[in-house]
């Protein structure tokens, strides 16, 4: 078993969708794809957008684009809008 594959089981069993740092976020589906080193980064949970921009705590054109990942849940009345 690979680190990374620890990493993925330990955020599926704690209901994770993925991870998120600073302006970037990624998915369990397309896991870490960007140079960032994935230990900097912290468990995240996949938002609902409109889409997302540069310099937001969101999928950055590595994966599809259609969702903002963030530390915190997404509560059925906010909506990120850019």
């Amino acid at each position: 078993m690979t680190v990374r594959e620890i990493l993925i089981d330990y955020l599926k069993e704690h209901g994770y969708d993925g991870l998120c740092i600073d302006d970037c976020g990624c998915g369990l589906d397309d896991f870490a794809p960007c140079s960032n080193d994935p230990m900097d980064c912290k468990p995240a949970y996949k938002w609902e957008c409109d889409g997302c921009k540069d310099g937001y705590d969101c999928w950055t054109g590595f994966g599809d684009g259609e969702g903002c990942y963030r530390d915190t849940k997404q509560h059925k009345e906010q909506r990120v809008e850019l």
